[in-house]
């Protein structure tokens, strides 16, 4: 079930996006910036964050497994929990912004992919535009879809 995040969900979102970060994009970034990154999904700023942008949360069976954010024409905080990438839950969250960006009468959907997601974005129809380099977040990747 893919549903908006609530309160209660908080601790639980900002520990997997930071266990996503040590498992799967150490191998891509070095450990400060995974630690500077983990540090910009606490609690508490993820709480800020959902009040300026949509963030979904993907349950199952009372599990997190997933979370994806979208701002206007702009996709944000896209974790899905190791154990279960490659299962089809990124692309049921992807799909799932996607949609509402058309129903909000968006054209293009835009991502700062990180150097670990650029793969799975291609193979969902977004391409290359950019790319940026944050000396405290590292190295990313603009990309783009036509909705």
């Amino acid at each position: 079930m893919i549903r908006l995040i609530e309160e209660r969900d908080l601790e639980r979102v900002s520990a997997l996006i930071q266990n996503t970060l040590l498992v799967s994009n150490l191998a891509d970034y070095d450990l400060e910036i995974v630690g500077n990154l983990q540090g910009s999904f606490a609690p508490d700023q993820l709480r800020s964050l959902a009040r300026k942008r949509s963030i979904y949360i993907f349950e199952q069976a009372g599990l997190l497994l997933g979370t994806i954010g979208l701002e206007g024409d702009k996709v944000y905080n896209f974790f899905v929990s190791p154990d279960r990438q490659g299962s089809g839950i990124g692309s049921e969250l992807l799909n799932y912004v996607e949609n509402r960006a058309r129903a909000e009468g968006r054209r293009k959907l835009n991502v700062d992919s990180s150097l670990t997601a650029v793969s799975f974005y291609r193979r969902k129809g977004y391409r290359r535009t950019g790319e940026q380099n944050n000396r405290s977040f590292g190295r990313t990747v603009t990309m783009e879809k036509t909705l």
